[in-house]
């Protein structure tokens, strides 16, 4: 499930990542980034990636995904919640080829990620 939520007034959207992955979750989380893109310069994201259910995941959701990394050309900056060391690396990778600001944290950091993305 991917549920995507915007601080009321700013351009902070969380992207809270557990169990499996639906095309609704996709459509919704793109409905709030292009609202707030709508509203704002840009975007600043924290991905809080929980266990993932690989077998309830949606092939065209995937796909979708995928294709959703162009908002990270609007994105100012990344924060990664997680202990996975594999959402580590993709965030590495994320940060070099969209050429934006990722930190990844430990999830019992996720206070210290927001006050990162907040920050000016």
């Amino acid at each position: 499930m991917l549920e995507t939520t915007v601080q009321p007034g700013t351009n902070i959207v969380t992207l809270d990542y557990h169990g499996g992955l639906t095309v609704e979750d996709e459509q919704r989380m793109r409905q709030v980034l292009d609202e707030v893109l709508r509203n704002h310069d840009s975007v600043r994201m924290l991905a809080v990636i929980g266990p993932v259910d690989v077998s309830a995941v949606e092939p065209k959701a995937v796909w979708m995904d995928l294709k959703a990394a162009g908002y990270l050309k609007r994105a100012d900056r990344l924060a990664v919640v997680s202990d996975g060391a594999w959402v580590s690396k993709l965030a590495e990778w994320t940060a070099e080829l969209a050429h934006v600001s990722v930190r990844t944290f430990p999830a019992d950091q996720r206070t210290s990620a927001l006050a990162w993305i907040t920050q000016p």
